[in-house]
C-alpha cells in the first residue's frame, strides 16, 4: 500500500477546510429539505453498530424519536447500557434492544449475526457505523489485522449474513459510514492485513479501510437490486474517536469541528427519508448529496480486476471464519495429546522401559535389565527375517570360489543346483577365459622346433610362407637344402594346376626358350632341365660348392641322406640343382 502523495493531501486539506468543517455544514444545510426527515419509522427495525457514543448514538436517537425499533450493537456493555437509558429518556421509545458484540473478533460477529438472523424475521436498515483507528498492527487468532477486521471484514460479515432478512423486508437499506480520508489513497487488493506496510501507519490504514468500504458498497449495489446500498462521509466531527485516535488533528481543528449530530445528519437522511432512495444505489454521499469518490487528477481509480480481486479475498476470509477449522483443532489437540501419550509408551517400551516405573527414580537400571531379556527373543525373529535374505548375498560369494579352483566337476554339479541367476553369469566368465589361454600354447612348440628334420616333414602340410624365410635367415649358405625344397615344390605343383614363370636370373647363350611350367610339362621335367643345361650356364655358384653342401646335409640327418641319394641317382648336373634352387626362392611371390 503506497502512501498518499503531497498533491492528494494538499487538495484534500483544501477541500476539507471548506466542506468538512462546521462552516461547511452550515453552508450545505441551506439546501436541506426539512420535510425529508418527517417520516414515521414505527415497526421498522434498525441495526446500528457502535451506537453507544458519537455519530452512532445520534443516529440511534433520531431513529428512536421517530418510533423505530432500534438494535444497538456495541462492544462495551456498560457504555451501551447507559446510552440506551439516555435514548429512552430523551425519546420515550423503549423499543431499544442491546447487543454486546466485539467487532474486532470476526468469529464472534459471525456467530451473533447468525443468531440474529435465526431469531428475527425482518430487518429494514443496517447501518455500519463502528470504526477504529489503531496505530499498531495487531492480529487476532486468525491472523487478521484489527483495523481491517472492524472497518472492513465486519461490514462484509453483517451484510452477507443478514442479507436474507433484508431481502424479505420492504424498502431495505444498508448505509456504510465511511470517511473522506479514502480520497487520499488507492485501493490495494493485495495486502489486506497490511503486512508490507513499514512502518505501520494507523491513519493510512484507516483511509485504506474506508476506501474498501466504498468499493464494497458499489459491489453490493451491483448484485442486489432490491436493497439500496450507500456510503457517506460525516465530515470532521467532534467525537470521542477523533479525540483519542488523532489528538493532534483535534487540537488543531477543535474550534471548527462539527457536532456529532451534524455529522450524523446524512446517515439519518439515508436511513429514513424517501428522497434518499431516489438516488441510484451504491453512491457516496456528503451532506445529503452524492459526491465523487476521487479527487481530480489524484490517480486513485482502481480497475475492475482489482476490485474483484479485493472482494474475492474478503470472501475467502469470510469462508475461513465460517468454517470451524480453527475451533476443531483446539478440540483435536486436546484429544491428540492423550493419544500421543498412549502411543509413545507403546513405542518407548522396546526402547526405554524406564518409563513404566516412574516412581522408582533411583533404580531404573535394574528394571531395565529384566525387560530387555524378554525382548531379546522378540528381536531375534526380526533378525531371522533378514537371514533368508543373506543367502541372496551369498549367491555372488559362491561364484568367487568357483572361479578360483576352476574344477569342472564342481562347476557341473553346482550349476543345476544353483538358482537360474548364476547360470548366465558363469558361462561368460569361465569357458571364455580358458580357450583364450590354451589357444596361444600350441603355437609356442611350433616356434621352438627348429630342427631340419621336423621342418622337412612339416613343410608339405604347413603354409608355404615360413619355408622360404627360415632357410634365408638360418641357412643361406647351404644351397643343398634348396634342392630338398625343390622336391616338395614339385610335388605341390603336381597337385595344384597353378602356372609359374621362371624368373629371368640366368643368361642364355642360345636362342630364347620358353621357361613356363604347366601340367603337361611337369611329367617331362628331366627333358626340360636337360635342354636348359645345354643352353644356359650358372654364373654364381661353382659345381664344387654343391658337392660340399651335400656332404654337410648328409651328416646332419639320415632322412637328408636318403634324399641326397635319390638326387644323386638322377643324372642331373649341379647346374640343374642351382636353377631349381633359384626357382624355389621365388615361388612364394608367385603363389
Amino acid at each position: 500500500m503506497s502512501a498518499s502523495s503531497w498533491y492528494r493531501r494538499y487538495v484534500w486539506n483544501y477541500k476539507g477546510n471548506r466542506e468538512y468543517t462546521k462552516s461547511g455544514y452550515d453552508y450545505a444545510k441551506t439546501r436541506f429539505v426539512a420535510e425529508d426527515l418527517d417520516v414515521d419509522c414505527s415497526d421498522r427495525h434498525y441495526v446500528i453498530t457502535g451506537s453507544n457514543s458519537g455519530i452512532g448514538f445520534e443516529i440511534g436517537r433520531e431513529v428512536a424519536r421517530r418510533g423505530g425499533v432500534l438494535h444497538m450493537v456495541c462492544r462495551n456493555f456498560e457504555a451501551a447500557k447507559q446510552a440506551r437509558s439516555d435514548i429512552i429518556t430523551t425519546t420515550g421509545n423503549d423499543k431499544i434492544h442491546l447487543h454486546t458484540v466485539d467487532l474486532s473478533r470476526p468469529r464472534e460477529v459471525l456467530a451473533w449475526a447468525r443468531e440474529f438472523a435465526a431469531t428475527h424475521d425482518r430487518l429494514h436498515v443496517l447501518i455500519n457505523n463502528a470504526g477504529c483507528m489503531i496505530h499498531e498492527r495487531r492480529l487476532d487468532a486468525d491472523e487478521i489485522e484489527n483495523n481491517f477486521a472492524v472497518n472492513t471484514l465486519a461490514v462484509h460479515i453483517l451484510v452477507t449474513t443478514l442479507l436474507p432478512l433484508l431481502q424479505r423486508s420492504e424498502d431495505a437499506r444498508v448505509i456504510n459510514v465511511s470517511s473522506a480520508g479514502m480520497l487520499c489513497v488507492k485501493l490495494d487488493p493485495h495486502d489486506l492485513t497490511h503486512e508490507n506496510l513499514e512502518p505501520f501507519n494507523g491513519t493510512l490504514v484507516y483511509s485504506q479501510n474506508k476506501r474498501q468500504q466504498v468499493v464494497m458498497t458499489l459491489w453490493y449495489a451491483q448484485r442486489y437490486d432490491n436493497i439500496h446500498f450507500s456510503s457517506m462521509h460525516p465530515g470532521w466531527a467532534d467525537t470521542v474517536a477523533v479525540r483519542t485516535s488523532i489528538p493532534q488533528f483535534y487540537e488543531m481543528m477543535k474550534d471548527n469541528l462539527r457536532s456529532a449530530a451534524e455529522g450524523a445528519d446524512t446517515a439519518v437522511w439515508l436511513a429514513i427519508s424517501k428522497a434518499a432512495v431516489k438516488h441510484p444505489s451504491g453512491l457516496f454521499f456528503q451532506d445529503r448529496e452524492p459526491v465523487s469518490v476521487h479527487l481530480p487528477l489524484a490517480w486513485t481509480k482502481s480497475s475492475i480486476e482489482d476490485e474483484n480481486l479485493f472482494m474475492t479475498k474478503v470472501e475467502e476470509l469470510f469462508q475461513k471464519i465460517s468454517t470451524p477449522k480453527t475451533e476443531e483443532p483446539a478440540e483435536s489437540q486436546a484429544t491428540v495429546a492423550p493419544v500421543q501419550e498412549s502411543a509413545s509408551p507403546a513405542e518407548a517400551k522396546p526402547e526405554e522401559p524406564v518409563e513404566a516405573p516412574k516412581a522408582e527414580a533411583a533404580k531404573p537400571e535394574e528394571s531395565v535389565e529384566a525387560p530387555p531379556k524378554a525382548e531379546e527373543p522378540v528381536k531375534e525373529p526380526k533378525t531371522e527375517a533378514p537371514k533368508p535374505e543373506e543367502p541372496k548375498t551369498e549367491a555372488p560369494k559362491v561364484e568367487e570360489p568357483v572361479v578360483e579352483p576352476k574344477s569342472p566337476a564342481t562347476l557341473k554339479t553346482e550349476e543345476p543346483l544353483s538358482a537360474p541367476e548364476p547360470k548366465p553369469e558363469e558361462p561368460p566368465v569361465e569357458p571364455v577365459e580358458e580357450p583364450k589361454t590354451e589357444a596361444p600354447k600350441p603355437e609356442e612348440p611350433v616356434e621352438k622346433n627348429k630342427s631340419p628334420a621336423a621342418l622337412l616333414t612339416e613343410e608339405p602340410p604347413s603354409v608355404p610362407e615360413p619355408k622360404p624365410e627360415e632357410p634365408q635367415k638360418q641357412k643361406n649358405e647351404e644351397l643343398v637344402k634348396s634342392e630338398e625344397t625343390v622336391v616338395s615344390d614339385v610335388q605341390k605343383e603336381a597337385e595344384r594346376p597353378a602356372v609359374t614363370t621362371l624368373p629371368a636370373m640366368v643368361t642364355c647363350e642360345g636362342p630364347v626358350v620358353s621357361t613356363t611350367v604347366t601340367e603337361d610339362t611337369v611329367a617331362s621335367t628331366d627333358e626340360m632341365l636337360s635342354n636348359l643345361t645345354d643352353k644356359c650356364t650358372l654364373e654364381d655358384v661353382p659345381p664344387t660348392a654343391v658337392e660340399e653342401t651335400l656332404v654337410v646335409v648328409a651328416e646332419q640327418s639320415p632322412s637328408a641322406e636318403m634324399e641326397i641319394s635319390e638326387a644323386s641317382t638322377n643324372t642331373k648336373p649341379a647346374a640343374e640343382a642351382e636353377k631349381t634352387a633359384e626357382i624355389t626362392d621365388h615361388q612364394p611371390s608367385l603363389q
